[in-house]
C-alpha cells in the first residue's frame, strides 16, 4: 500500500475514533437526564461507542507504525553455511 493511502487511512481512523469518543461522552451526559431503563440503555450505547472509538485509535496507531521507514530484508534466505562460494 502506498504511503499516501496509508496516511489517509491513519487520518480517517483518528477522525473516526475521536468522533466516536465525543459521541460517547455526549451520550453519557444525555443518559444522566433520563431515568430507569432509558438511562441504562443510553449508558450501554455510550460504552459501545467509546469502545469503537478506542479500537479505531488503536488501529490508527498500528497503521501509523507501518509508515516508518524500515530496512528491506530478504524474506527467504537459502544460504547454506557449509557451502563454499
Amino acid at each position: 500500500m502506498s504511503r499516501s493511502r496509508l496516511l489517509l487511512r491513519v487520518l480517517l481512523l483518528v477522525a473516526g475514533g475521536a468522533f466516536m469518543l465525543v459521541k460517547a461522552y455526549e451520550s453519557s451526559l444525555g443518559s444522566q437526564a433520563l431515568a430507569g431503563g432509558d438511562a441504562l440503555l443510553l449508558q450501554r450505547i455510550a460504552m459501545i461507542e467509546a469502545l469503537v472509538g478506542v479500537l479505531a485509535l488503536g488501529a490508527a496507531a498500528f497503521a501509523a507504525a507501518a509508515l516508518r521507514k524500515r530496512r528491506r530484508r530478504r524474506s527467504l534466505d537459502l544460504h547454506d553455511p557449509g557451502r563454499q562460494r
